[in-house]
């Protein structure tokens, strides 16, 4: 039982808590399956990390050639592309963005 004089503000946020959240977040997370990829990825979860990582590619918009280049280069951080990209950023850009530094 909470007790303030802001009683009612603080119930309706912990009311809501994670389940709201979670819920916000599957909605924004289901986006890119409707985009759409190739009916390779389609048919269920690919066997080995390059194939998943190229689908994964494909799902947020990537050029196909593009996809398959990063897929294969694994100093490219997937997830920070894929995040750039949520935020707006056009796929070639983020490409530029999340480069990895050129070895010393």
């Amino acid at each position: 039982m909470l007790v303030s004089s802001r009683a009612a503000v603080l119930t309706r946020s912990v009311a809501r808590g994670k389940s709201e959240r979670l819920r916000r977040h599957q909605s924004v997370m289901t986006a890119h399956q409707a985009q759409g990829a190739s009916a390779r990825c389609a048919q269920g979860p690919p066997l080995d990390v390059r194939s998943w990582r190229r689908c994964r590619l494909l799902e947020a918009g990537f050029p196909a050639p593009l996809a398959d280049d990063l897929a294969a280069n694994v100093r490219f951080d997937l997830h920070a592309l894929l995040e750039l990209v949520d935020l707006g950023c056009p796929p070639e850009l983020a490409v530029r963005i999340a480069a990895p530094l050129p070895d010393a």
